[in-house]
């Protein structure tokens, strides 16, 4: 008998995987250090990070940066999982965001950004 695959859901836009220093900064103060991106689309990104599980409720906006440079401030976001990866003495967690609406200005930023800094560059 063969196996049926698991279901999942056709994404809405390409994800494309993040280079070196593309940053996400959340905003959590003074002491907020930023993210390295994992992957991003249109329609959000992921992000890995050390220690103990975000308090996602306060993350209603984000910043993206390569190396020092801010690319797109203040875009809207929600999250939508937090995770896991490796169980390590400081855990190794992913988070994943999805991006809200954006103004064409955002967009235009986003897309820059994605062209850029990411490994399947247009």
């Amino acid at each position: 008998m063969e196996s049926q695959p698991a279901y999942q859901p056709i994404r809405e836009h390409q994800r494309f995987k993040a280079k070196q220093r593309a940053l996400v900064l959340l905003p959590q103060g003074e002491d907020a250090l930023p993210y390295h991106i994992i992957d991003i689309s249109q329609g959000g990104l992921s992000f890995r990070y050390l220690g103990k599980k975000l308090k996602h409720a306060e993350i209603n906006s984000i910043s993206l940066y390569h190396e020092y440079d801010l690319i797109v401030d203040a875009l809207p976001v929600t999250t939508v999982s937090d995770s896991r990866l490796h169980d390590n003495l400081v855990p190794v967690r992913r988070g994943s965001i999805r991006f809200n609406s954006l103004n064409p200005d955002q967009r235009e930023r986003l897309t820059t950004f994605i062209q850029q800094h990411t490994e399947t560059s247009h």
